[in-house]
């Protein structure tokens, strides 16, 4: 390395100013090599990262770097898994073809180690035997130090912030909980109420026959809101679900009257299970209540199913899924509310079938949207890539 060691310091120090100042893990670390190749004259060096798992992960690579000069290894494997394991820094100065090291190329002759923090590796590599020196380790071990604390720093920062998205998300949920308490549950028990007392002045028994449809109607509010409650937050283990097995076995768990169900489907998807069985029951539930030709509408009401005929297929280039009837479809000017908590066409409906709907595929990081079948129908879009 060219300068003297004060030089270099001085140098490495402002750098370290920029690196501290990314904002993001791979911002750092592309700025980390740049500094390694351009102040300690380490022309092939590159950072990998842990993934958390059991992979180090190649982030950056020098401008000197062959592209092909690093690979994606386990924390076990190699010079790297060595270095990673142990949080110790390595110069092998003669590169052996069968070399613990197991360098990408057989032109590497010698070789440099350092772990970055508990996060990384950063490594250099030369053509030459004896490349690296003592004052090379002391320097870049100075400036991975930097880099490490600023992925962490960033990583921590992202965590909070996920934390905040969350947090948000719930608090939403909880105020729209306390508008239906308020709101929705309050008039069906209102009328109840009202028609208690008509059946005490008067001895009618129809009177009675409204109280309990407005307890049933408060049920399945009760129901959908406790629905909604554990159904709304993140996913936090999955499994892989083929989408046709989970449609039809949700088809048996639904009402389907007159209905018939076509499953093309051949996506595997990574979810919840139980919660993709909910979502199909509930896309279900709305084409087979609407699915009428004299009907129209979404979430809820008591429409004749009319013979309608439910498709689950998959969407273009691995894309997702769709569920699609051929009944009259939703208008246009519905499409932007159906999935509103709240929403229903039908005096009977609760309004929260496909506000569940989108809090499953919220839940799982996809998106829900609705379309025209090419029967004129309803059809849902389930988006997972």
């Amino acid at each position: 390395m060219e300068g003297g060691r004060e030089e270099t310091l001085r140098t490495l120090h402002a750098a370290a100013m920029e690196i501290q100042a990314c904002e993001s893990v791979e911002a750092a670390c592309e700025r980390t090599v740049r500094t390694a190749a351009d102040v300690l004259d380490l022309e092939m060096c590159s950072v990998i990262l842990h993934d958390g798992g059991e992979w180090l992960e190649p982030v950056a690579s020098s401008a000197g770097a062959p592209p092909d000069g690093v690979r994606r290894m386990r924390t076990d494997q190699g010079l790297a898994g060595k270095t990673f394991q142990s949080g110790e820094s390595y110069v092998i100065d003669d590169i052996e073809p069968d070399d613990e090291s197991e360098p990408v190329k057989d032109s590497y002759r010698s070789g440099m180690s350092v772990p970055i923090g508990d996060v990384g590796v950063f490594q250099a590599v030369s053509a030459s035997t004896g490349a690296f020196d003592e004052r090379d380790v002391e320097f870049t071990e100075l400036l991975v130090a930097h880099a490490a604390r600023t992925i962490d720093r960033i990583e921590y920062e992202n965590e909070l912030e996920a934390r905040q998205r969350t947090l948000d998300r719930r608090n939403d949920r909880l105020e729209k909980f306390v508008d239906v308490v308020s709101h929705d549950l309050r008039n069906p028990l209102s009328v109840a109420m009202g028609e208690l007392e008509l059946a005490r002045s008067t001895g009618e028994d129809a009177h009675l026959d409204a109280v309990a449809a407005e307890h049933d109607r408060m049920e399945s509010l009760i129901e959908d809101l406790l629905t909604l409650a554990r159904d709304g937050s993140p996913v936090q283990s999955r499994e892989s679900v083929a989408v046709a097995e989970c449609a039809r076995t949700s088809w048996r768990h639904v009402d389907t009257a007159d209905a018939s169900l076509v499953v093309d489907a051949t996506t595997i998807v990574d979810a919840d299970r139980g919660r993709l069985g909910r979502l199909f029951e509930n896309l279900f539930r709305n084409a087979v209540e609407h699915g009428s030709t004299s009907d129209s509408g979404a979430d809820g009401g008591d429409a004749d199913a009319g013979g309608v005929t439910v498709t689950v297929d998959d969407l273009p280039d691995g894309e997702g899924f769709y569920v699609a009837d051929d009944g009259p479809g939703i208008p246009d000017g519905d499409r932007e509310d159906v999935f509103e908590r709240g929403y229903s066409t039908q005096d009977s409906g609760t309004g929260f079938g496909l506000a569940i709907v989108r809090e499953i595929a919220d839940a799982h990081d996809w998106t829900a949207g609705v379309a025209t079948a090419e029967s004129g129908g309803a059809r849902f879009e389930i988006r997972v890539a």
